[in-house]
């Protein structure tokens, strides 16, 4: 009982980084050796899931966030202000070329 304990701990930390086949592999291994009904296994195997997903999502979400503030603190520019730069250049050459006509 204890290594289930164990396992279910540790498995928070791991679910961000584990496929979703794994997370299900696991969590039926977990189930059975909890001796759980096929119905509260199946339902503990989608919870456990569930809750892969939304740690993945979350880690996603905080590197993303954690790399934007990295590159806001640095002199590079970001596509978008590639983007709005290229934009301004092509409306200065078209206010040059209507000028020269």
């Amino acid at each position: 009982m204890i290594d289930v304990i164990k396992k279910t701990m540790l498995m928070g930390v791991g679910l961000a980084a584990m496929t979703k086949d794994k997370v299900e592999e696991y969590a039926r291994d977990l189930a059975d050796n909890a001796k759980l009904s096929s119905e509260k296994g199946k339902k503990f195997v989608e919870e456990v899931v569930g809750r892969a997903e939304k740690a993945r999502e979350d880690l996603e979400s905080t590197v993303r966030c954690a790399v934007n503030e990295q590159l806001k603190k640095t002199d590079l520019l970001t596509r978008d202000d590639i983007a709005q730069l290229t934009a301004r250049i092509e409306q200065l050459e078209q206010k040059l070329a209507s000028k020269s006509e």
